[in-house]
């Protein structure tokens, strides 16, 4: 070997050793962001069915407020049935 072909041998071994840390990020970042978008699609189906779930027992709102409005016909009754003498 001639005098700089000596010293170049830790800047090839220090350029291998940077393109394999490259490699490695890019392999690191695509496989997250193939997690995030996998993450991302099932949040979206949850959502969805969580909407689905919010729409189903909407009803059980209403059926709270009758039940109030039932319990206070119930005592109106009881009192005026009290009135009544009964």
């Amino acid at each position: 070997m001639n005098e700089y072909g000596s010293h170049l041998g830790g800047w090839w071994a220090g350029l291998i050793i940077g393109a394999l840390v490259v490699v490695v990020v890019v392999i690191l970042v695509g496989t997250l962001l193939a997690l995030a978008s996998r993450i991302n699609s099932q949040l979206r189906a949850a959502a969805g069915e969580l909407e689905a779930t919010r729409t189903t027992t909407q009803p059980l709102v209403e059926l709270d407020r009758t039940n109030g409005t039932l319990q206070s016909i119930l005592r109106g009754a009881r009192a005026a049935r009290k009135a009544l003498g009964g």
